[in-house]
């Protein structure tokens, strides 16, 4: 391997440790209470090399959770199996939250505020909309959004007891149970309609 991809490799490393010790920081206080100096010797990294590639605490939090939503976003958006299988596009989305249930949990927690969380929602909300058009569901367009509100909403609390509770249960069986929930849902609702 050249100098230069050795070079990438330990900048990945250096920003993943970073990353790492600032997950495990988060933990135990909130963002404001987190050092340079604190967080730089927890990853093994000296202050200056902490500068070279952050300004802040909050720059590599709100470069962290951008990456997260980046990578989460290109989850959320649906193939052709998505589109017509509900379970299969919500066990993307579990077995995604289960690869980085570390730091789910970190921001779900009560050191951060709702502003992560409610991302994750407003993400998910405004692909199930377009999921809509795809499935076979004939309600009416104007409760759509009612619709998502309640979908989405309940799809959130299970997900946070999920993380909270250690993942209990696999991406497969959390996918199934919400996919069955979702399922009851609409159908009930063609009968109402």
């Amino acid at each position: 391997m050249n100098k230069s991809g050795n070079q990438n490799r330990s900048v990945r490393n250096t920003k993943k440790r970073l990353k790492e010790a600032l997950l495990i920081l988060l933990q135990k206080k909130p963002v404001n209470e987190i050092s340079v100096t604190e967080l730089s010797e927890l990853a093994d990294v000296n202050r200056g090399t902490f500068y070279f590639h952050y300004t802040d605490v909050y720059d590599i939090l709100y470069r962290t959770q951008d990456e997260f939503f980046r990578e989460f976003e290109e989850i959320l958006d649906f193939d052709e199996n998505s589109k017509t299988n509900i379970y299969r596009y919500l066990l993307k989305i579990f077995s995604f939250l289960a690869d980085n249930h570390d730091m789910c949990r970190v921001f779900f927690s009560e050191n951060n505020d709702m502003k992560f969380f409610n991302k994750i929602k407003s993400l998910v909300n405004k692909h199930l909309c377009s999921l809509w058009k795809y499935a076979d569901i004939s309600f009416n367009e104007a409760n759509t959004e009612m619709y998502n509100a309640f979908i989405v909403n309940g799809c959130a609390g299970i997900m946070k007891r999920w993380l909270d509770d250690g993942l209990k249960e696999t991406s497969e069986e959390i996918a199934s149970l919400v996919s069955s929930i979702i399922s009851s849902i609409l159908n009930t609702n063609h009968c109402l309609l």
